[in-house]
């Protein structure tokens, strides 16, 4: 797709990821819709990129389900929509709260169905549009003290897969991003868990997983829009292993359709 005059809802818009994809996006040309709860972050980052400011609160579901309609008014007919805004969670599941739980899988899987929901509304009408999730290498394989978050980003993965098949024959497209380690404070608060840290000192001594930046991945999330590409995964060091699981998914696809949805375009290309 060309991403020139092309009006993007971002999510998650002042964080590590958000700002870079902000700033990639505007570079090429896109019409933003930046979504954060932090009024201040937001409009300065408004100002560097010539977005548009939608605060909002995505774990409150009056606010979601208003959301694409406002950022519409806002910016007129919806192309992309960027499922960017996550929290992590570091630490044993028995020492977590039931509120963190309820935030994490409210905040990094409810809210993107949801916002999937309302934005196929306004792009099946039009034939035309694309959905973008942000999920994470963690869907592949956890680590200790990041079970609850690896789960709402296996569902996000998950999930994406199949509104993939639903969206089969129609204009509509997805682009499902499976992101290692950022370089930035959200990797750092997991790594204070000392059995987390452990766990990705060791995958970065067997070189199956190295740092990324936040701007290395927003160019290539803005090359794969481009492409119209269905997945990415990052860093690519990860990809043979990452592949495993989306064999079952492959095959199931096979087995409906004929024909398989995401192999050919994993990021092997």
């Amino acid at each position: 797709m060309d991403l020139r005059g092309a009006h993007v809802l971002l999510t998650g818009a002042t964080g590590e990821v958000g700002r870079a994809l902000a700033h990639s996006l505007a570079g090429r040309g896109a019409r933003l819709t930046l979504v954060a709860r932090s009024k201040p972050d937001l409009t300065a980052l408004t100002f560097e990129t010539g977005g548009r400011a939608l605060p909002a609160d995505l774990l409150d579901a009056d606010q979601r389900s208003h959301l694409v309609e406002r950022a519409e008014e806002l910016n007129g007919p919806l192309d992309v929509l960027v499922n960017n805004a996550g929290v992590e969670t570091s630490q044993h599941v028995a020492d977590e709260d039931a509120g963190s739980v309820e935030r994490a899988v409210t905040l990094n899987l409810h809210a993107p169905i949801d916002l999937c929901r309302t934005a196929l509304e306004s792009m099946l009408s039009r034939d035309r549009g694309t959905i973008v999730n942000v999920s994470s290498l963690s869907a592949v394989s956890s680590v200790p003290g990041m079970a609850t978050y690896a789960a709402t980003k296996a569902g996000l993965s998950h999930f994406t897969s199949g509104l993939q098949a639903d969206l089969r024959g129609t204009g509509v497209r997805t682009l499902l991003v499976e992101l290692g380690p950022i370089r930035s404070p959200m990797i750092e608060r997991a790594r204070a868990y000392p059995p987390t840290d452990a766990a990705f000192a060791r995958l970065f001594r067997t070189r199956l997983l190295s740092i990324i930046t936040a701007g290395r991945a927003a160019e290539a999330v803005c090359d794969a829009l481009e492409r119209d590409r269905r997945h990415l995964r990052l860093p690519r060091r990860a990809i043979p292993y990452a592949l495993l699981t989306q064999a079952p998914r492959e095959l199931a696809a096979v087995a409906l359709t004929g024909v398989p949805h995401a192999m050919t375009r994993a990021g092997i290309r």
